[in-house]
């Protein structure tokens, strides 16, 4: 399953307050961000994802878990879309998002390094 931890963030409710949608598009892909879903307790949200590539679209949450001074990007697996090179791209975005408004933080655990680097180097 695809996933990054990112190390020493905070919150998530700064993350929903700076939240806006996100739209990339690059060749035949287009990459959509487009709602932040805060629960209650503040420890988890999901983030609603469209991932077109090559005229195949995958509509997708991803979620994020807070853990102590970690969040968790993941796959919500109720959604559990094919783990195509988009779909992957769209989970780099929101870890790349969540670096932007905790600029301190850092990339942990991963498998998905190769799509941070070619995020993080647009």
């Amino acid at each position: 399953m695809p996933h990054v931890v990112i190390e020493a963030a905070g919150d998530l409710q700064a993350l929903y307050q700076n939240f806006t949608p996100i739209l990339q598009r690059t060749g035949g892909e287009i990459l959509k961000i487009q709602e932040f879903y805060l629960s209650r307790s503040g420890k988890e949200a999901l983030l609603e994802a469209v991932a077109i590539d090559q005229r195949t679209a995958s509509n997708f949450f991803v979620q994020l878990k807070l853990h102590e001074n970690a969040i968790t990007v993941r796959l919500l697996p109720a959604t559990d879309p094919e783990k195509t090179p988009a779909v992957k791209k769209v989970m780099a975005l929101v870890a790349r998002f969540i670096r932007t408004v905790y600029p301190e933080s850092r990339y942990g655990k991963t498998n998905l390094q190769e799509y941070l680097a070619s995020i993080d180097s647009v």
